[in-house]
């Protein structure tokens, strides 16, 4: 019996105890994951589809955190167990040429969305302080967000993503619970499993806002850097650890993406009112719900901007090195220059044209249309290498699975290219 072959069958066989202490501890790199698809954008479809369908698409939205997980789960097998990130994995199995096209591709997408990111939270910041400019907000935020990954201590961006989701969770929350949904309409109308107008590229779109391409990608990355020096802990709890970490943030992200949708349903849906984008729902929330409703929306919009440019920051320096079997510290020139591009990049574009232009809007698009089928497909790839998994490779119910996985996400690339040439 191999030695992978061993590690598997004790992975598996294994049911660890762990106390609440080590779990607290445990929390960390699936928060930063969850920090970054809780941005203005999956704040802004989860708005607008609550305030246009009420709670119809609630159960779609519990579908999407469903996939999110599949697509997210297979990673921390693989990382665990090899001591890689799933990026080196790519690099080491399909070559450096294809690691490397991932990465530029992934940096080019992520740069048009943090725009999006920090004009998100500027915006959400001027409800405070209306008087200064937009653009002033987005350096601010974009400047001290590079700052905290500049320092490049891990522990750092760790404590510091659990109290901004701490934050966005209990913004959203609140203000759910400040709208009153009627839990019965909830039920009757939430769970009917229908698609409103047979708008069924809505659906892929919800879906879309919790698949970002660099996401899985990076909580690979998070957990490789996370259990670097640990040659102590037995690997079925590092699994554990690790699994209830990704589980306990899935859920978090399922709860807040369905405190903002029975919020827009309870609040929005069936008034005059129109939301067309995050910041209009705290507005309409002002004074229809009292100012507290909107000072507690806008949090969490400040939050979930600032938190996912912080990702898409602070994900560079592994990912680079990963791809191009460089160094991964965040203090090396080339992971300096990729973090300054991914920092100030956003200040520029916001500068020169007031906020992201849609030409560079649509080739994002277009670049993460691209990508999710194709790392989704270098995954499962990476997760049936028994030679390096041993008993932890895909089984075929993970096989089943992850297709199915790859099949929605191929839908999604298919609703973005259509959206892009003015088929839908």
């Amino acid at each position: 019996m191999t030695e992978h072959t061993a590690s598997g069958h004790a992975a598996r066989d294994a049911a660890p105890r762990l106390d609440m202490r080590q779990r607290l501890r445990a929390l960390g790199p699936a928060a930063m994951v969850a920090a970054c698809i809780l941005g203005p954008g999956s704040i802004t479809t989860l708005s607008v589809a609550g305030a246009t369908y009420g709670y119809q698409l609630l159960w779609a939205t519990l579908a999407a955190s469903l996939v999110a997980f599949c697509f997210q789960r297979p990673v921390i097998r693989f990382t665990l167990m090899t001591r890689q990130s799933a990026m080196e994995g790519i690099r080491t199995t399909m070559g450096r040429g294809w690691s490397g096209l991932l990465y530029v591709a992934l940096l080019l997408g992520a740069v048009a969305f943090q725009a999006g990111n920090f004009t998100g939270a500027a915006l959400a910041l001027n409800f405070f302080l209306p008087s200064i400019p937009i653009v002033v907000w987005v350096a601010l935020l974009a400047l001290a967000a590079l700052i905290m990954c500049w320092v490049g201590v891990y522990r750092l961006l760790e404590n510091v993503n659990r109290v901004i989701i701490g934050l966005i969770v209990l913004s959203f929350v609140l203000t759910a619970l400040f709208a009153g949904p009627d839990l019965a309409t909830v039920a009757a109308t939430g769970f009917s499993f229908q698609v409103p107008a047979g708008n069924y590229w809505l659906i892929l779109a919800l879906i879309a806002t919790t698949l970002p391409p660099n996401t899985v990608l990076g909580l690979s990355a998070f957990i490789k850097r996370k259990y670097a020096n640990d040659h102590t802990t037995p690997m079925a709890e590092r699994l554990a650890l690790s699994r209830f970490d990704h589980t306990t943030n899935v859920v978090i992200t399922g709860l807040v993406m369905v405190a903002i949708l029975l919020c827009a349903g309870s609040v929005i849906h069936g008034s005059d009112a129109s939301v067309s984008g995050a910041t209009d729902m705290a507005r309409q929330l002002t004074p229809m719900l009292g100012q507290y409703a909107g000072i507690l929306f806008s949090l969490g919009l400040w939050a979930a901007g600032f938190s996912s440019g912080l990702f898409n920051i602070a994900v560079q320096p592994p990912l680079l090195g990963e791809a191009l079997g460089r160094s991964e510290d965040a203090g090396d020139r080339f992971n300096r220059a990729a973090m300054l591009f991914a920092g100030l990049a956003p200040i520029a574009i916001v500068a020169a044209f007031g906020s992201t232009p849609i030409e560079l809007i649509l080739a994002a698009q277009a670049i993460n249309g691209l990508l999710l089928p194709a790392i989704v497909g270098s995954i499962w790839v990476l997760c049936n290498r028994r030679r390096f998994l041993g008993e932890l490779a895909n089984t075929r119910r993970q096989n089943v699975v992850y297709g199915l996985v790859m099949l929605v996400v191929s839908l999604v690339a298919l609703r973005v290219f259509l959206d892009i040439f003015g088929v839908i």
